[in-house]
């Protein structure tokens, strides 16, 4: 039999974990409160929902900072604006990140033990012999998935509650990807962080202290909400891919999970996916390696510019066109 789950008011989180109602608020229209839902103008919170942690006590374990390198991107972003200022079907901008996504799976399906072709065979619609279901299917969420990043975000900024603006990816959404990501799998997956600790950052920091995977992702979502929402989309999507990568926060599927936040943070502040020639991808696994160990993203980061000055031209040159 299913438990019945207890609701209780803003105003009584408020006083149950001693905060201001207002904040309480602004915690549910983010998803950082576990459970919540609304209903009409009204809040119901989980009485079970643990107090969502202030991403200002977390700020100790802050002590590094991620490099870019001498990385200019103004001309990036010239083409930016002028793709703004065109109409383009949502159709031919999904077709164009497809066709990028599935050169970045390669990378991803290679960690799972998939083969290059299995990919390719699977989204012609047939069904490679000796491949399993459940690959098969991690192949067609990752492609759902994607779609639906573009449906909601209909490549630009994406919208919060009411005039809240808040960044596209929060605690909430970035579970229910991985739980999106399970379907047919395991639709009954709960997301659940490691229980365990990791060092704080690479060996490149100089920081040997362990924290929880649970409180490092708490942080990153703080960062990337807060200083990082001043960042270049890109820059905001790759940090976060990496630091995905670096805390691995569930136990299965961290390449293909991390590739698909990565491209969901590029739709939703308004950039297309990389183009990154197929001779080039065992450049970009070395590059991520060294990015993991040395905290240096100027390499990787490269890379993704020169993929974006090889797409815009394209998607301005044809924007009703394949």
């Amino acid at each position: 039999m299913e438990e019945k789950v207890e609701y209780i008011s803003v105003k009584q989180a408020s006083q149950k974990w001693g905060i201001s109602e207002r904040r309480i608020r602004i915690l549910c229209s983010e998803g950082r409160v576990d459970g919540v839902t609304r209903s009409s103008w009204a809040w119901n919170i989980p009485s079970s929902a643990p107090k969502p942690a202030d991403g200002r006590t977390l700020r100790h374990i802050k002590n590094f900072d991620l490099r870019t390198g001498g990385l200019d991107l103004r001309d990036l972003e010239e083409f930016h604006s002028e793709l703004k200022n065109i109409h383009l079907s949502q159709d031919i901008m999904l077709h164009r990140t497809q066709i990028n996504f599935h050169r970045f799976l390669y990378i991803a399906f290679a960690e799972e033990g998939i083969p290059i072709d299995v990919i390719d065979t699977v989204l012609s619609g047939k069904i490679p012999e000796g491949t399993s279901l459940e690959q098969i299917l991690l192949i067609k969420n990752a492609f759902a998935i994607l779609a639906d990043f573009h449906h909601q975000t209909g490549l630009g900024s994406f919208q919060g509650n009411g005039e809240i603006r808040v960044p596209y990816f929060s605690e909430q959404r970035i579970n229910a990807t991985y739980a999106l990501l399970h379907r047919g799998i395991d639709d009954f997956l709960f997301p659940a962080y490691r229980n365990i600790s990791i060092p704080v950052a690479g060996t490149w920091s100089g920081d040997e202290r362990s924290f929880s995977v649970d409180v490092q992702m708490k942080t990153l979502l703080v960062q990337y909400e807060k200083e990082w929402s001043y960042l270049n989309p890109l820059v905001r999507a790759t940090f976060m891919f990496g630091e995905l990568l670096r805390i691995t926060p569930f136990s299965s599927h961290t390449y293909l999970f991390a590739f698909l936040i990565f491209a969901g943070n590029l739709l939703s502040g308004g950039y297309p996916l990389p183009s990154v020639a197929p001779d080039r991808i065992d450049e970009l696994k070395a590059d991520l390696v060294m990015t993991l160990k040395r905290g240096h993203y100027n390499k990787i980061l490269k890379m993704f510019e020169d993929g974006l000055f090889n797409e815009f031209p394209l998607l301005l040159r044809n924007p009703n066109e394949h």
